[in-house]
C-alpha cells in the first residue's frame, strides 16, 4: 500500500520532480485515450456482458443492492452514518483501500475506486493494486471479476494501476466511466518503494443496476521515470460538454507542495485531437508544451487530490503544502483554472506518531448530507503492514466533512 511518509521513499517518483509539459506525441495519446471510448470505438478485451440479477457472469455486484429509493433521489446521509457503515463493513474482496475516488453514475448509484486493497482471509491474491465498490444508498457491493484480482488488472511485467480519479459520462450509445490510475513499479524495499511511470485511463461500460464492465484500457502517457512528468490524471471533472483533466507536478526534490495544470476536450468531439487545449497562463492553446501552472507548489496541492463543478463554481479539495501537509483547505472559482480563493477546511493529525498515517483528503459532491456540508473522505493506513493484515480495519477510509466553499 501507498504510504505518506515524512521521507522522501527511494525510487518513489511520485515524490521526485515532475516537469510541466507533455511532449505533442503524448499528448495526442492524451486525447485519444480519454476519447475514444466517449465517442464510441471497437469492444476490447475484458467487455464481457453485464450480469442480470442473481447471474454468475463476471464482472459482478455481491451483495445485489437494491436501488436506493423510489423516487430515484439521491438519499440524504451523515457523515456518522457513513462512518459506521465503513466500520460495519464486511466483504471478503475489500477490508480496506485507500483514495477512495468516487462518481454518481445516471442511476444514482455511486462507484468507488481505490488503490492497493487488502482482501479476506483465504482469498488469493490476499492484495491486489485496485478495487471498485458501488453503493446504492446505505448498501454496498464489491465489484468482482474474473479470477477475482484487480479491476484494473497488472501489466504482464508486473506494473500496477493506483487509481487517481474517476468520472461517469451520459451518452446516447451507453454510459462510461473513465477512471485514470497511476502506473506504478514496485520495489523490493516495502511498501514505500515504488516509481512512478506515468498515468493510463480505463474505460467502464455501465448499465443501470449492473456492474461496470471493462472496455478499454489506454496508456495517456508513455513509460518514463523523468523528472519532467506531470501526473496527468490527478484529478477530472465535468461541466458545459468539456472534460477537464488537472495535472499535478512536484517542481524538485525538496518541495513539498504541488503545482497544478489543467488541460480540457470537448466531450462530444474529443477524438480529434486538434479539439485538446492546455491552458497557458492566459488562453487555451493546442501546444502542450505551452502548459503553465494554475496553482502553484507553493502552499500547493497534494499528488491526489479531487476538482468537481459545485455550485456553478469549480472547487479544489487537497491538503495544503502537499503530502506532507496537515490542513485540508478548499480553493474555489468560477473558472477552470483560477484565480483561486483559499479556504481553510479543517485540520486531521495526518502525521501519527504511533505510525498511523492519514491522507489524500478527497470531496465526494455526488453525496448528499443532511447538514448541506461537503463530505470529504480522508485515506488511512499504517506502517505496520503486518498490524494491517490483522486489522485491515486501520486502513479504511473516515469521512469528514467542510463547509462549502
Amino acid at each position: 500500500m501507498r504510504r505518506a511518509s515524512p521521507s522522501r521513499p527511494r525510487g518513489a517518483a511520485l515524490d521526485r520532480g515532475h516537469g510541466a509539459v507533455l511532449g505533442p506525441v503524448v499528448a495526442r495519446v492524451l486525447g485519444l485515450a480519454l476519447a475514444a471510448v466517449l465517442v464510441g470505438c471497437s469492444t476490447g478485451p475484458g467487455s464481457e456482458r453485464a450480469p442480470s440479477q442473481g447471474d454468475t457472469a463476471y464482472p459482478r455486484l455481491t451483495p445485489a443492492c437494491a436501488r436506493a429509493t423510489a423516487t430515484g433521489k439521491p438519499p440524504v446521509v451523515t457523515v456518522g452514518q457513513l462512518n459506521r457503515i465503513v466500520a460495519g463493513l464486511d466483504l471478503p474482496l475489500w477490508q480496506a483501500g485507500d483514495i477512495g475516488a468516487s462518481a454518481r453514475l445516471p442511476d444514482d448509484r455511486i462507484v468507488w475506486v481505490f488503490g492497493d486493497t487488502v482482501r479476506g482471509d483465504g482469498i488469493t491474491p490476499r492484495i491486489v493494486a485496485n478495487s471498485m465498490l458501488v453503493t446504492s444508498g446505505l448498501c454496498t457491493s464489491q465489484v468482482e471479476v474474473t479470477g477475482r484480482g484487480p479491476v484494473i488488472p497488472d501489466r504482464a511485467d508486473g506494473v500496477v494501476h493506483w487509481p487517481m480519479s474517476v468520472v461517469s459520462l451520459s451518452r446516447p450509445q451507453g454510459d462510461v466511466l473513465v477512471v485514470v490510475s497511476a502506473r506504478i513499479r514496485r520495489g523490493t524495499s516495502g511498501g514505500l518503494d515504488f516509481t512512478y511511470l506515468g498515468s493510463s485511463a480505463t474505460l467502464f461500460d455501465v448499465a443501470p443496476g449492473a456492474a461496470p464492465t471493462l472496455r478499454q484500457q489506454l496508456d495517456i502517457t508513455p513509460d518514463s521515470t523523468a523528472a519532467d512528468q506531470v501526473n496527468w490524471g490527478s484529478a477530472m471533472t465535468v461541466r458545459g460538454g468539456w472534460l477537464y483533466v488537472y495535472g499535478t507536478r512536484l517542481p524538485s526534490k525538496e518541495s513539498f507542495g504541488r503545482a497544478l495544470y489543467a488541460a480540457r476536450a470537448p466531450i462530444a468531439d474529443a477524438r480529434d485531437r486538434a479539439t485538446w487545449q492546455f491552458w497557458d497562463g492566459a488562453a487555451w492553446v493546442g501546444e502542450p508544451t505551452r502548459a503553465a501552472v494554475i496553482l502553484p507548489a507553493r502552499g500547493g496541492v497534494s499528488q491526489t487530490l479531487s476538482v468537481d463543478a459545485l455550485d456553478g463554481r469549480f472547487v479544489i479539495v487537497s491538503k495544503r503544502d502537499g503530502d506532507l501537509g496537515n490542513t485540508v483547505y478548499a480553493w474555489s472559482s468560477d473558472s477552470p483554472v483560477g484565480p483561486w480563493t483559499a479556504r481553510r477546511g479543517t485540520r486531521a493529525d495526518f502525521q501519527d506518531p504511533s505510525g498511523q498515517l492519514k491522507y489524500a483528503p478527497l470531496a465526494h459532491p455526488g453525496i448528499t448530507l443532511a447538514d448541506g456540508r461537503l463530505l470529504i473522505s480522508i485515506s488511512r493506513n499504517t506502517t505496520d503492514f503486518s498490524r494491517l493484515l490483522t486489522d485491515p480495519s486501520l486502513g479504511r477510509p473516515v469521512f469528514a466533512e467542510i463547509d462549502r466553499p
